[in-house]
This record gives structure tokens, sequence and C-alpha cells, in this order.
């Protein structure tokens, strides 16, 4: 399981999932080595072996996640797990930790097979937004997708699956559930930036023109991307 944390990744893995390729498992203090060191570790993975005991875990990770200047590291640090209980066990109790919300949102293709893409504070994203009270995940998808673009006709597709990111609101840290979903929509019609949540502009892009702005982009975006390129978007599991 992922969890982004502005643009650091965390990675929740069974270490039986990852044996089709080499790495190299570090301790806990290892990485604090390497994470103090900065910005020169910036865009690397790194796969830490879990032997510390729940309390002591928790409090680490959460030192992590806390930390801002770590948080600005285009990072990603993989917690790797011997057994799939313990794993779980570890996992639900960390996400315990944040207030939860849940988002929906949509990833707009056009009949040329382009994107649908925000600019919202200065990065390039995919339009999404808070799900209401009892309101149906796919409707806040298709409700937003048409607040935050302009869109008025939208055909809703399947459900892609869910992502997390983490958050500071005040003094509490949020965790958001996105339930994503694919939509079609045709280009001719007019395109309309929700200026009041800080969105400066909408524009179709295909691959090339997308990739070309990922750098800025936030890691949870380029993921969502890079299932879809790959043709395998689907997070449900994630």
């Amino acid at each position: 399981m992922k969890i982004f944390a502005l643009n650091l990744c965390l990675e929740f893995e069974l270490r039986n999932n990852l044996s089709t390729y080499q790495f190299d498992l570090i301790t806990f203090e290892e990485l604090m080595g390497h994470f103090f060191k900065g910005p020169e570790f910036s865009g690397q993975k790194f796969y830490v072996e879990v032997n510390a005991d729940k309390e002591t875990f928790l409090s680490e990770v959460m030192d992590i996640q806390k930390n801002e200047v770590w948080r600005q590291l285009d990072a990603t640090v993989c917690f790797v797990f011997r057994s799939g209980e313990k794993l779980e066990s570890y996992l639900d109790d960390f996400k315990d930790k944040f207030r939860h919300v849940d988002a929906a949102g949509g990833l707009v293709v056009d009949e040329k097979g382009r994107y649908l893409c925000i600019y919202n504070r200065g990065r390039w994203t995919l339009p999404k937004g808070h799900v209401e009270w009892r309101e149906p995940e796919e409707d806040a998808a298709v409700r937003e997708v048409k607040e935050e673009t302009g869109l008025e006709e939208v055909t809703l597709k399947e459900k892609l699956g869910k992502t997390y990111h983490t958050f500071r609101k005040g003094k509490k840290w949020i965790i958001k559930t996105t339930h994503w979903y694919k939509m079609t929509a045709t280009s001719d019609q007019k395109l309309v930036p929700q200026e009041d949540e800080d969105i400066l502009a909408v524009a179709w892009k295909d691959k090339e023109e997308w990739l070309s702005v990922s750098t800025e982009s936030y890691p949870l975006t380029r993921y969502l991307f890079e299932k879809e390129f790959a043709g395998n978007l689907n997070v449900a599991k994630q």
C-alpha cells in the first residue's frame, strides 16, 4: 500500500511480494542517516526492514511523515514486513493516527485520447474534491470534475480504485482517501477553471504534453499516469 505525504511516498509491503528483483534492506537508523543529509537523496527509494515493536515503529514513522523538510523530498520509503498479519496490524494502527476524509475525482479522456488536467497551487494535477455527507462516491467524482473544470457533460465509466495522501489542517493530521473514476467528455466544451479553489488553468493534454509538465506535479498524480500509460491503472488494492 502507498501513502503519499506531499512529495514523499511511504509504502507498506510484504517481503515475499518484492522477491522478483534485488534490493538492499537497511535499518531505520540508516534511513535517518540518509534523510538528515537532505535533498541529495531526493528521488531515491529506500527499503527498510521492520524489526521494531509496534509502538516504536509508529512513533518513528509519524516523525518521518510530520517532518516538512522530509515531506518535500521526492523519495520513497518502503517498509518491508516478513508477516502479512504484522503488516496489516501496523498499517491499520498507523492510519488510525489520522482523521479520515473521503474525496473523489476523475481521469477524463476526450475523443482524441487526451487527458483533462488542472493547474492547482502551482502544479498540474487531476480534478477531485470532497465527498459530501451521504453522497455516492461516483456522484461526487462527476460533480467535482464539472465544478473544477467547467465541463457540463461528462460520461462516467469504471472505477479505477483509490489512493491515499496525508496533510495537516491546523493542528490535526488528516489522511484523505480519493476514489478515482475513468470518465469521457468531448473537447468542444468550454473549460472554466474554478478560481475560488485556486485552479488557474484547465487543459487537455496528450501523453507527450503531460510528460513535459509531469515534474510540475505531485508524485501521486505521476503515479496515476504511470499506471494509466502502462495499461494497468487499477489501484483498488493499493
